[in-house]
């Protein structure tokens, strides 16, 4: 045997060693292109075996990296560490500068691996510690934990204690007689639990009204029921008063939803022509400004 024939051989039996996966024999004759599909094709071939289709990958990336697509070629090489960390690059079959790319890869995929392995163990460490700073308070006795007169629970307002301006525009209907209905604009202030309201009533033939309303608020969120003492005037038919209940729902900072029942006695100018009970229904929205 010559000695070229020798230095031919040495050269095939590597690549002979790797021929179980095709594609080899155009990236021999640098048809880089060519060969990219054809690794793609391996990589995702069912198959091929865990170790075939990481041969694929490698010489994917390779292909890559001979067409100046470093950082395609990058890629690759640190998914082939994530997905098949034993498997090398050898030095033997591919240039030196792509085994330094490869080397790299897998030093940049090792450090996220640490990086992300330490915060496992820290998120455990503070887990475990938790649980055991629970597990000595439930071991200590309750009057050790809570000693008269030094630890009180917090008193919950019935309300936000800031105060609040929201105009207002609210429709009702009177629930007795002929069902008579109309809309209020208003204002109400409020600081607290308490709250105040006054209303402009448009009417029919000039009876126009005004509504004045001193009320409650329990409980503090987006929720608050709410009792009133209510007092209106109507124009050319009389006075009155009486009490409200309702609700206040607030499901956006912005708006304030408005509910009420309402029963008023009034003294009234012709009671031929009014009654002096009413039984009144209103709903509304209100625009927060403060």
């Amino acid at each position: 045997m010559s000695f070229r024939s020798f230095v031919l051989l040495l050269l095939l039996v590597p690549m002979a060693a790797w021929a179980d996966i095709r594609g080899l024999d155009l990236y021999a004759r640098g048809e880089f292109e060519k060969a990219l599909p054809v690794f793609r094709e391996e990589m995702a071939n069912s198959r091929r075996t865990e170790k075939e289709r990481a041969r694929a990958r490698i010489y994917l990336a390779a292909s890559m990296f001979a067409l100046g697509m470093q950082v395609d070629a990058t890629s690759q090489l640190e998914e082939l560490v994530r997905l098949h960390p034993e498997q090398r690059v050898d030095p033997n079959r591919f240039p030196p500068a792509f085994v330094k790319l490869a080397a790299k890869a897998r030093k940049t995929v090792e450090a996220e691996q640490l990086a992300q392995a330490q915060a496992k163990e820290a998120e455990e460490k503070r887990l475990a510690e938790e649980a055991e700073r629970r597990g000595r308070v439930a071991e200590v006795p309750r009057s050790q934990q809570e000693p008269a007169g030094e630890v009180q629970a917090p008193v919950e307002p019935m309300a936000t204690s800031s105060f609040r301006l929201r105009p207002e525009v609210t429709g009702y209907v009177d629930m007795l007689g002929q069902g008579s209905r109309g809309f209020a604009v208003g204002a109400t202030a409020g600081y607290g639990a308490l709250e105040a309201s006054v209303r402009l009533l448009p009417g029919p033939e000039s009876h126009w009204g005004v509504g004045v309303e001193v009320g409650v608020l329990f409980g503090k969120g987006m929720l608050q029921p709410r009792l009133a003492l209510r007092g209106t005037g109507v124009m050319g038919v009389g006075v009155g008063g009486g009490g409200a209940v309702g609700v206040r729902l607030t499901p956006v900072p912005l708006f304030t939803l408005m509910a009420d029942v309402g029963v008023e006695g009034f003294k009234v100018s012709d009671a031929s022509l009014y009654r002096g009970v009413v039984l009144v229904a209103s709903a509304g929205v209100g625009f927060n400004l403060f």
